[in-house]
């Protein structure tokens, strides 16, 4: 029995009745399409609403739009994104532009060489510039 789960904030994203039947009859439809019409008697959407200020992004309750455009959240994720970008790039030394694939890293959870272990610091601990 498949479930699709929609989980959105009460009165901000689907605001009418119509809408939430709208989408979920357009999300079976999507479903059924990729797996098939048998299924349809036997998939359930459920549409879960959680109340204001009762999810948070980053530990900052939300709806919080002034957070989530501001300097606070854009820094977080700058740093962030720098981080994983410093850390993938350390995982693809040694592949070259010749195609050939990277050497197999001993240690797959991180690599050992400089370059991961910095990124993997910066990573444990949320702080500096990659």
């Amino acid at each position: 029995m498949p479930i699709i789960t929609i989980q959105t904030i009460k009165g901000v994203v689907l605001t009418s009745d119509e809408q939430k039947r709208d989408l979920l009859k357009k999300m079976t439809d999507t479903f059924i399409s990729v797996v098939g019409e048998l299924a349809r008697p036997y998939t359930y959407c459920l549409i879960q609403e959680t109340p204001l200020y009762e999810w948070s992004l980053a530990g900052v309750p939300l709806p919080d739009l002034p957070f989530l455009y501001g300097p606070e959240y854009a820094a977080m994720h700058a740093n962030a994104n720098a981080v994983m970008r410093a850390y993938v790039e350390s995982q693809q030394g040694g592949g070259g532009s010749d195609g050939g694939a990277a050497p197999a890293d001993p240690d797959p959870a991180g690599g050992s060489d400089p370059a991961s272990q910095a990124a993997q610091q910066q990573w444990a601990g949320g702080s500096g510039n990659a």
